[in-house]
């Protein structure tokens, strides 16, 4: 993960390649972060595997690619490729990265792989470009029993220790075989009628049932099929949407403060800037200056 991520609200534990005595991997982050994250652009020698368990964020990368990553779903960055989080951030999440190569001097030592094996992997891993793949039930399954406290754990112990490198080298193998399954992610005709349906009343109050009652399905049957499709619910996408459009009227137009939020939805200017900042870790008023001296923000 970059060293130059910093964020309000966010936890993270490390744990390092060499204190597992596992060549094969450089390091696994867990991070969960309340509020919005700085990504900026920068690369690794090695692979970067992401795994969002909760949340939804976008990653950019240098040649234009856009990757929208909602929770339940992997990315694989390949080693030299840089990217940052999308215009700089990283939205409040819940996931696991993990730094790793299979051309690693020793890297079969204390795995599963045979050098064939770790060959099969990285042939794999470099036959797309970085996308979103949904996590099948096997990876899932892995990422629920690996640790995201690793400070807590007892290395020194050898079942412990045995156990996580096992954790690691199922997971890496999981995503490689999940990654050759991939399917283009389209939401749902539900979910995707509903978003439109958020686009189109971004000022308004509507409740979620009128959202339900639009696209034809019960309350409980959206939730489900947003965080299936979106890795949010729904309040938290719709909300998501209007801080994009607040970005985007903050850039674009001389409104103050307060317009731009009534016309995003929100009831208080106050409101509206806690729920900004969560989001993009600046103020309105402080988007809005940068925006306008041409920083990158």
């Amino acid at each position: 993960m970059p060293k130059n991520s910093s964020s309000l609200g966010s936890e993270e534990s490390k744990l390092t390649g060499s204190r597992l005595e596992l060549p094969l991997v450089h390091g696994v982050a867990a991070i969960r972060s309340q509020s919005a994250s700085r990504i900026s652009w920068h690369r690794h020698p090695c692979y970067e595997l992401i795994l969002l368990l909760d949340g939804s964020t976008a990653y950019e990368f240098s040649d234009g690619l856009k990757v929208d990553l909602p929770g339940g779903h992997f990315m694989l960055i390949p080693p030299g490729v840089e990217h940052r989080g999308f215009d700089d951030i990283r939205r409040p999440v819940r996931l696991t990265g993990i730094m790793f190569d299979p051309k690693e001097k020793f890297a079969t030592r204390n795995t599963p792989f045979t050098l064939s094996g770790l060959d099969w992997l990285k042939k794999q891993f470099d036959s797309n470009a970085p996308q979103a793949s949904r996590m099948g039930t096997e990876l899932r399954s892995h990422m629920k029993t690996l640790p995201q406290d690793f400070a807590s754990l007892d290395l020194d112990d050898i079942p412990v220790l045995v156990s996580i490198r096992l954790k690691l080298c199922s997971i890496l193998f999981e995503a490689a075989r999940q990654i050759t399954l991939f399917r283009t992610f389209e939401p749902k005709h539900t979910v995707q009628s509903a978003i439109s349906y958020m686009e189109n009343h971004l000022a308004e109050t509507a409740t979620i049932e009128e959202i339900a009652e639009h696209v034809q399905c019960s309350r409980a049957r959206l939730f489900q099929l947003f965080k299936d499709g979106t890795g949010l619910a729904p309040n938290d996408y719709w909300q998501r949407l209007r801080i994009d459009h607040a970005q985007e009227l903050l850039t674009k137009s001389k409104r103050s403060i307060t317009e731009i939020a009534m016309d995003c939805g929100f009831t208080t200017s106050q409101y509206f800037s806690r729920v900004f900042r969560r989001y993009c870790n600046l103020t309105p008023s402080e988007y809005r200056t940068l925006e306008s001296n041409g920083t990158e923000i």
